[in-house]
């Protein structure tokens, strides 16, 4: 995991200045796909070698931080992981710290990644502004 996420970082790397209101609303859906190549089995190797292998590292975020990702590697299982339960081994930046709003064609649509998601079997997802609404509910007492 530690190699897709330096791909992806560095990938999303190069510096642009936004001015402040162009950041991401807090409740704003966004999601992405990466490219990344496993060269020749050996992610250590700097040439390709005709065997590279190409995966991809999907992110949601539900507003600036990560809500779900998945990592589909050509050779072996997909990993599906979910804010609140795989913390640690998610991407821990938040949406403007990795970039990616500012790298071309890495922005997906909901329902590109929904379907990937669907298809490896994801559990379905809640939006955080829905969650809190419901412990609202929860917690103030019925008139």
């Amino acid at each position: 995991m530690l190699f897709v996420r330096m791909q992806v970082l560095d990938a999303a790397s190069k510096p642009v200045l936004r001015p402040r209101n162009s950041l991401t609303p807090s409740d704003a859906q966004r999601f992405f796909r990466i490219p990344f190549v496993k060269v020749g089995g050996d992610a250590n190797t700097s040439t390709g070698s005709g065997n590279d292998k190409k995966g991809f590292w999907y992110a949601h975020f539900d507003g600036q931080w990560i809500a779900r990702q998945m990592e589909l590697h050509p050779d072996k299982s997909p990993i599906l992981l979910i804010a609140g339960k795989d913390d640690m081994q998610m991407c821990e930046l938040s949406l403007e710290e990795t970039g990616l709003t500012r790298k071309r064609g890495a922005e997906i649509l909901e329902h590109e990644f929904v379907r990937e998601w669907d298809r490896l079997g994801g559990p379905p997802y809640i939006r955080s502004a829905d969650r809190n609404a419901n412990r609202r509910a929860m917690i103030s007492p019925a008139k």
